[in-house]
């Protein structure tokens, strides 16, 4: 592989997986209370 396609498969992987990490993050701070067994609760 070139240097330059190297290159831009760790960018690509960085931009994914960081993504993916931080939108993990955001969903542990701010979970969704309208899923699951909470969802049935609130409907009230």
């Amino acid at each position: 592989m070139d240097p330059i396609a190297i290159v831009f498969l760790v960018i690509a992987i960085v931009v994914v997986w960081g993504g993916m990490v931080a939108s993990l993050i955001h969903l542990l701070k701010n979970p969704d209370h309208l899923s699951g067994e909470e969802a049935a609760v609130d409907r009230s």
